[in-house]
């Protein structure tokens, strides 16, 4: 019993930091069709935000709510110079993308050397269920990744902007000819996509090593998600980081860690290759 629960928490913690970040590229290449292969940069950057902020003697939650601010402007002003140019030339976007990632990381190599930089957990102490603990600001990273999921489906599905958004997926054509600015919304999604991105990498920064490149241990499996739960499904993002975390935990705890990443990316490959529109099938007119 205590060797399920345990695989239950970690499994849960995984799979709600790799849903944060697989919902951001599934917007951002639901709405742009492009692959944004700087999405791990975004992840270091919110951590980094939490270090200097915290250094500067701002309490964690304060780091916690500007974090995601910074990641969407900066989302934002590189939707406006460089990936608004590219949403009808995939690959010319992935090249670019790939460029600005090796800026990115070396430029936070830069500024804040090679070597692993930390913040103080907010919350001490540990969460005991049936007789097993696990640390609290574990317990809280997944409390808050789940709401904030939660957030994101609701303002998709039920503001005004998210209709608009169901209109651009479902034939951006037709709502461009409708009068829509696609551009506008082009922008706004990127930067909500690098916000969660970032999100992610605040809510990591306690509990992992702030380090340039931390953000490419999500990057991959992240995209695989985004494949595995169908082509622009905002749900199919989150039901694919939960197959993809569940199961690097499961084989990890059975095996080793290293066999657990490859593991399951064998077995992902295997569903992408049986159920090749995703686990999650759904009306195209609908976002989640």
């Amino acid at each position: 019993m205590d060797s399920l629960i345990s695989f239950v928490l970690n499994a849960a913690f995984l799979v709600s930091i790799l849903s944060l970040v697989a919902l951001g590229l599934g917007v951002i290449y639901g709405l742009l069709g492009v692959i944004n292969m700087a999405h791990g940069e975004l992840i270091a950057i919110g951590a980094y935000t939490v270090v200097v902020l915290t250094e500067l003697g701002l309490p964690y939650w304060t780091a916690l709510a500007v974090a995601p601010a910074v990641g969407m402007v900066l989302g934002m002003l590189l939707e406006a110079t460089l990936i608004r140019r590219l949403t009808d030339r995939p690959l010319d976007a992935i090249l670019v993308t790939v460029g600005l990632s090796l800026v990115l990381q070396q430029t936070l190599k830069a500024w804040f050397g090679a070597t692993a930089r930390s913040v103080p957990s907010p919350i001490n102490g540990t969460f005991d269920l049936l007789g097993v603990s696990y640390p609290l600001f574990r317990v809280m990273i997944i409390v808050v990744a789940t709401a904030i999921m939660a957030l994101t489906f609701v303002f998709f599905v039920k503001s005004s902007f998210g209709l608009v958004v169901q209109a651009i997926f479902q034939n951006r054509e037709a709502a461009v000819t409708n009068g829509v600015n696609a551009g506008k919304y082009n922008r706004i999604a990127f930067g909500l996509g690098t916000a969660l991105a970032a999100f992610a990498g605040s809510l990591l920064a306690p509990s992992a090593a702030v380090l340039p490149q931390m953000g490419a241990f999500y990057l991959g499996p992240a995209f695989i998600a985004v494949i595995l739960g169908g082509e622009k499904r905002l749900l199919g993002a989150v039901a694919g980081a939960a197959f993809m975390g569940g199961l690097e935990v499961f084989i990890g705890d059975t095996f080793t860690r290293t066999w657990g990443r490859v593991g399951v990316l064998i077995l992902a490959i295997i569903v992408i290759r049986m159920w090749p529109g995703g686990l999650v099938r759904e009306p195209k007119a609908r976002v989640a």
